[in-house]
């Protein structure tokens, strides 16, 4: 399981199928992967997302908004950065494919559309966590 909280963007928006007009500045992100990824036998992911506009004083949101997502996941190697491991969602959809790039065994960052790090600030990333279920 891995999770975060990242910035909602332009550029994250269409990442996990948040629709363009939807008022947000959070997403909170709990991914589940289970199996080995491997092309020959993918695995499967379940991704949650809840996002919004967040409510002051609280660890919520104004209105609940969520995505739900699940389907196979690969490892797949780096070419924007080579020698590393790609973990993409949905492969076989390429228009509705997440890709992270996987910096250890505890750390996955999220990827734009290009395969390029999405860029954080000093107070906010794009970088999902390892946590035990």
């Amino acid at each position: 399981m891995y999770v975060a909280s990242t910035p909602c963007s332009p550029g994250t928006k269409p990442v996990p199928g948040i629709p363009p007009d939807a008022g947000c500045e959070l997403i909170k992100w709990h991914l589940k992967l289970s199996g080995t990824g491997e092309k020959s036998n993918p695995g499967t992911y379940i991704l949650d997302c809840d996002y919004g506009l967040p409510k002051q004083g609280t660890r919520g949101f104004i209105h609940d908004n969520h995505i739900h997502r699940e389907g196979k996941w690969v490892i797949e190697k780096g070419s924007t950065y080579p020698g590393t491991e790609i973990y993409r969602l949905d492969p076989d959809q390429p228009k509705a494919t997440i890709a992270f790039l996987k910096l250890n065994e505890s750390l996955l960052h999220l990827l734009d559309s290009d395969r390029h790090l999405m860029i954080g600030t000093g107070g906010w990333s794009y970088t999902l966590s390892k946590v035990k279920p």
